[in-house]
C-alpha cells in the first residue's frame, strides 16, 4: 500500500513538472526589453547649431546588431534597417531642439521598446585676458600673457535663455586637462590662474558649461597665448607729451640740442610695488646713473654727428625669467 502510495505522489510530481515548465519557459520569453536598458551617445558630445551629430545606440541588455530599429523626426521616418543603431543628422540654429523618435523590435524579447531623444545644439566663446600685463596709455590691443602673467578666463554661452538672465548655469573648468574644482561650480562663468613660468606655447583651458535643467550643454576650449615682453622707445615732446603714435627705431635722427627718451615694457607684469622693476641704462656701452624717473632718460649732445647707442635692461624682481632688453642708435 505504501508503494502504491509513493508511486502516485511521484507520478503527480512528474505531471506538474511537465506542467509548470513550459509556464517558467513562456514567462522567460516574455521579458520585455526597458527604455533605460538602451544607453545612447552623441557625437560630438555637445553639438553646436548647424552642426553634424552622430546619434548611436548601445545595450547590455540585448543585441541591437539583430534588432529591427526605426528612426523618426517630427513622425516621420528617416531611417530604419536591422541594426541601424546609428543616424547622423543636422542641428537647427540655438535655442532650438531636435526631438528623435526610435523604435525598437529586439529579435530575443517581445514588443517593441520607444527611445526619444532631444538635442539642444549650444555654443559657447571663452574671452582671455592678462590682467596684470602692463600696457601704455591709448594702446589699442590688450596685453598678452607672458611667462608668470595673470590670466583671467570669461565664458560667455550663446543661449537667449542666459543672455536674458534667466538661466542658471553649472561650469567645470580644465587647465590643461586637469579639473579645476575651486574654479567650477554654479554660476562661476570665470577663472583666473597664474600662467607657468615653464610653459613655452600656450595654456590649454577647457570649460563645459550645463543647465541645471539639462537643456543647455556646451564646451570649448582655448589655447591662451605665451608671448615675449617688449622694449619700446619713445619720444617725450616738450609741448605733446609722449608720441605714442611714433615708435623710434634704429637710425633715429636727433634734430634738437636736447630730447627725452620713455621706454615701455611691453606686456611685463606689474603690481602695486613700484621698486617691483629695476632698470640699467648705457650709453655706447657704458653704464650710466639710474635716471630720476626711472623708464625716461634725457640726452645731451656736447657735439653733432656721428651716433650713440642707448641701451636699457629692465628686470622684474618679484618675477622670475621677466628681463628684457633693447638698444636705440641715434644720429646726432
Amino acid at each position: 500500500m505504501k508503494l502504491v502510495k509513493i508511486k502516485v505522489f511521484f507520478t503527480i510530481i512528474l505531471a506538474l513538472g511537465i506542467i509548470i515548465t513550459p509556464y517558467f519557459s513562456f514567462a522567460e520569453n516574455e521579458i520585455q526589453l526597458q527604455e533605460n536598458e538602451i544607453s545612447v551617445t552623441l557625437s560630438p558630445e555637445n553639438p553646436g547649431p548647424y552642426q553634424d551629430v552622430t546619434v548611436t545606440l548601445s545595450s547590455y541588455a540585448t543585441d541591437l546588431n539583430k534588432a529591427t530599429i526605426i528612426w523618426l523626426i517630427g513622425g516621420n521616418t528617416v531611417a530604419s534597417g536591422i541594426g541601424k543603431t546609428t543616424y547622423t543628422t543636422k542641428t537647427g540654429n540655438v535655442d532650438s531642439s531636435l526631438l528623435i523618435t526610435v523604435n525598437i523590435s529586439s529579435s530575443d524579447a517581445s514588443g517593441v521598446i520607444t527611445k526619444k531623444i532631444a538635442i539642444y545644439p549650444s555654443e559657447i566663446e571663452i574671452m582671455w585676458e592678462s590682467d596684470d600685463g602692463y600696457t601704455p596709455p591709448f594702446y589699442k590691443g590688450k596685453s598678452l600673457p607672458v611667462k608668470g602673467s595673470h590670466i583671467k578666463v570669461v565664458a560667455i554661452p550663446n543661449t537667449r535663455t542666459i543672455q536674458s538672465g534667466n538661466g542658471s548655469i553649472v561650469y567645470t573648468w580644465k587647465n590643461n586637462d586637469s579639473t579645476v574644482e575651486s574654479a567650477s561650480g554654479y554660476n562661476k562663468n570665470s577663472y583666473a590662474f597664474k600662467n607657468s613660468m615653464f610653459d613655452d606655447t600656450s595654456s590649454s583651458v577647457t570649460v563645459t558649461a550645463s543647465s541645471v535643467d539639462g537643456r543647455y550643454s556646451a564646451q570649448q576650449t582655448v589655447n591662451v597665448p605665451i608671448s615675449d615682453s617688449r622694449l619700446i622707445f619713445y619720444e617725450k615732446s616738450p609741448t605733446e607729451g609722449i608720441l605714442y603714435n611714433n615708435a623710434l627705431t634704429n637710425g633715429f635722427t636727433m634734430t634738437e640740442d636736447e630730447m627725452t627718451i620713455v621706454a615701455e615694457p611691453y606686456f611685463m607684469t606689474t603690481n602695486d610695488d613700484s621698486d617691483s622693476f629695476s632698470y640699467t641704462w648705457k650709453i655706447n656701452g657704458d653704464s650710466i646713473d639710474t635716471p630720476t624717473k626711472e623708464n625716461e632718460l634725457t640726452i645731451r649732445p656736447t657735439s653733432h654727428g656721428g651716433y650713440a647707442t642707448i641701451g636699457l635692461t629692465i628686470e622684474n624682481l618679484s618675477e622670475l625669467f621677466q628681463k628684457i632688453s633693447n638698444n636705440l642708435r641715434i644720429n646726432i
